[in-house]
């Protein structure tokens, strides 16, 4: 088969007047293919088929390790100070209020949570299953003092937030208890429990890992 000289259209090949030639692609558009296909090979090696990557895994821990010995004093101080309440808000300028803090980017609950409080890396907060607690005051102290080792830093996302705004979105949490959000996360087999069946629906009833 006799090769096509440069800059001679391969017949046949015409769409709307528009024809193809069979001309050396540029040697940097090569070199970069080829370099992407070998990065590839070495990132699904590196991440997903060794037990501990070569590369990154040690600076991402590291990181972490300094993350948390940073927020480990605000924790402690929040987990024995944080703000309490008796009894969840019913004032639907609170509830509305908390659905805001929670929905919005600040405290980043509903990152975790979603926003119809369904679950999705954090926990289903609609069921009668808990983790940290269910009454309002255990919501809020989970709220304030944050999960770190799960991923959760005080206040969600670390921004301080009013006592008026932990008791807000803790209230909103517990006035969505029963609303059975479609595809809600199921229960963690050995961490979620029920809800102590003392407590009154208006200082319990919910669970928690919160935002």
């Amino acid at each position: 088969m006799s090769k096509v000289e440069k800059d001679t259209p391969i017949e046949g090949h015409d769409a709307d007047g528009i024809r193809e030639f069979d001309n050396d692609l540029p040697r940097w558009w090569l070199y970069g293919f080829y370099i992407t296909i070998v990065w590839s090979v070495f990132y699904l090696v590196n991440w997903h088929v060794l037990a501990e990557p070569m590369v990154g895994h040690k600076d991402q821990y590291a990181e972490l390790q300094a993350e948390e010995q940073e927020w480990a004093p605000i924790v402690a101080k929040n987990a024995s100070r944080g703000p309490s309440a008796s009894e969840a808000s019913t004032d639907p300028a609170v509830l509305a209020r908390g659905k805001e803090v929670f929905q919005g980017n600040d405290q980043l609950c509903a990152t975790c949570h979603r926003d119809d409080l369904g679950g999705m890396v954090g926990p289903n907060l609609t069921d009668e299953l808990w983790i940290h607690g269910c009454s309002v005051s255990d919501i809020m102290k989970s709220i304030v003092s944050g999960f770190q080792e799960k991923g959760m830093l005080p206040y969600g996302s670390g921004n301080k937030m009013s006592d008026k705004d932990v008791l807000a979105v803790a209230s909103y949490i517990i006035s969505m208890k029963g609303s059975n959000p479609p595809d809600a996360k199921p229960p963690e087999e050995g961490r979620d429990v029920p809800c102590g069946e003392n407590q009154s629906p208006t200082a319990a009833h919910h669970h928690e890992q919160h935002d």
